[in-house]
């Protein structure tokens, strides 16, 4: 036994592993961050980059030092400080008192001269074995204690099917009074315009009116719930609630900063309380949205796939210098990356134009699909920023669509507006004319316009809502209707489910906490039920 451990102390104390497990640790805990939702494919290649990276900084440390164990030390500290940059600055902007030391005019050169005297130091002094060990230990321990967190997340995963809701409460209450022939069943359309807000809400932040949209609606039978608010002013939140029909779980804090909540939530907006009705009703279910990660019904990318390309390289030096530096359009201006910007954002304005135009075409062409009843759902990234369309539907000029005050946040979101309103007139023209007379359409905002004013005042909140039933009949509705009822109450009206409805209500989504899960509430083990209430 004594044998043992001392070869693998001298082992440990000969050769530099923690240069292999640095990365190991780095890549596996940014796994279980997002644990069941990166491929293997993905891990392996983030990996081989950081390992091809340490290689090529230690044959260079190496070459200027001339000393094995000093230079491996030296990498090892500038792979530590590179690959946890973001944690590192993210942590230091909160507790410092002054704001300059939070901002990389301080800390960059600020820690070039930390390394230059670690440098020197290293150069000069002698390395012993210890060192070699300590760093070696550690790291095994790190990866190590990552093990447990792979099981809970795995238990977890398994238990809430990476979905934000797994409840499916409505699902499980839906007890219709009525069987009807498919022939019978209305068909639906959902038409999300990110963003928009009410018209009583638009009115207030720019001073101007879309009531044209307001009549042309009323005009073709249209029910406007003029006083209409959403649940959670963040897309993630709002649609899975609305699909869902419920709230959010108790143990889920409405927060942004969480990575899972967009994967979690966007999840659901594939699988939800919704759809499983509508497929127990023998509905076909045609989700044309990019919000979802690997939605078969989309042909492009999510519109947060950068979130998953980026999850590594965003929580480092370059990274993060990428993120944060290189889009600081005001202060940068050297002309060779200047031209290289607007050349992005002009590719980021036609991705967003290919996603306009794709959604159009899908919904449109779903008009002509017959047979059992459909529910169409189609999401539009307008008049959400960033503000790519002026009013005619145009793409701006690159530099036009950059905002660098308030005004001009007011302007674009209004110009994007207007080209909103005039595809809503093309929609609702084109389905009433070329879809079957029995069906519904529900067009609607998410949430409000977002500015800083209108959520310290509520307007956030404040989104666009209007009903078609095909027989004009709403008594059912009301003025004040919010998200989480949408569905609830074209079921009851439609398929009698006497489903309840909830008390209207809205919560900021915050910016302040960045874990999802309250540790405070315990999440109840599940399955998913195949069918009601088991």
């Amino acid at each position: 036994m004594q044998s043992i451990v001392y070869r693998s102390k001298v082992f440990l104390g000969k050769y530099p592993l923690f240069l292999f497990l640095l990365p190991v640790f780095f890549i596996y805990s940014g796994y279980n961050e997002l644990f069941g939702f990166l491929s293997a494919g993905f891990i392996f290649y983030n990996f081989a980059i950081v390992i091809v990276s340490t290689f090529v900084v230690y044959a260079a440390v190496y070459f200027s030092m001339k000393e094995k164990k000093s230079a491996a030390i030296f990498t090892f500290f500038l792979l530590l400080f590179n690959l946890t940059f973001g944690f590192i600055f993210d942590s230091f902007k909160k507790i410092t008192l002054s704001p300059i030391f939070g901002k990389y005019v301080f800390i960059l050169p600020f820690s070039l001269g930390l390394f230059l005297i670690l440098f020197i130091v290293l150069k000069k002094r002698k390395i012993g074995t210890d060192a070699y060990t300590f760093l070696n230990l550690l790291f095994i321990v790190l990866i190590l204690s990552e093990i447990p967190n792979s099981i809970k997340r795995y238990q977890l995963d398994k238990s809430v099917h990476n979905l934000i809701d797994f409840r499916f409460n409505a699902y499980n209450e839906y007890h219709p009074v009525v069987k009807q022939e498919d022939s019978l069943k209305p068909d639906i359309y959902f038409l999300i315009f990110d963003a928009m807000a009410s018209s009583k809400s638009i009115l207030t932040t720019t001073g101007k009116s879309i009531s044209d949209l307001d009549s042309f609606l009323t005009s073709r039978g249209f029910y406007l719930a003029t006083n209409a608010k959403a649940n959670y002013n963040w897309t993630i939140h709002s649609v899975s609630s609305t699909l869902n029909m419920d709230y959010l779980p108790p143990w889920i804090a409405p927060v942004m900063n969480d990575l899972k909540v967009y994967f979690w939530g966007s999840s659901s907006f594939k699988d939800n309380s919704l759809f499983r009705i509508l497929q127990k009703e023998n509905y076909v279910v045609n989700s044309y949205q990019p919000i979802s990660f690997n939605n078969e019904q989309w042909p492009g990318d999510s519109y947060f796939t950068n979130l998953k390309k980026y999850h590594f390289s965003f929580k480092t030096l370059p990274g993060r210098i990428y993120k944060d530096i290189f889009w600081n359009y005001t202060r940068i201006n050297i002309d060779l990356i200047h031209k290289h910007q607007l050349d992005l954002i002009h590719q980021r304005s036609v991705v967003k134009k290919t996603y306009f135009d794709t959604t159009i075409s899908l919904v449109k062409q779903s008009c002509s699909q017959t047979g059992k009843p459909k529910f169409v759902y189609g999401h539009f990234m307008l008049p959400h920023e960033p503000y790519v369309f002026d009013s005619t539907g145009n793409l701006k000029a690159p530099e036009k669509t950059i905002v660098k005050n308030s005004q001009e946040d007011l302007t674009g979101y209004y110009e994007q507006l207007r080209f909103a309103t005039t595809t809503i007139r093309e929609l609702v023209t084109f389905i009433q004319a070329n879809n079957k007379k029995n069906t519904i359409i529900i067009v609607a905002g998410d949430h409000g316009f977002k500015t800083k004013e209108a959520q310290e005042n509520g307007y956030a909140f404040n989104n666009y809502s209007a009903f078609y039933f095909p027989d004009r009949q709403y008594q059912s509705l009301y003025d004040s209707v919010s998200p989480v009822n949408t569905f609830r109450l074209v079921l009851n009206k439609y398929y009698h489910a006497n489903l309840r409805l909830f008390k209207d209500s809205s919560t900021l989504v915050g910016t302040e906490n960045t874990e999802a899960i309250k540790k405070s509430e315990k999440i109840p083990p599940t399955h998913t039920p195949s069918t009601p209430n088991q």
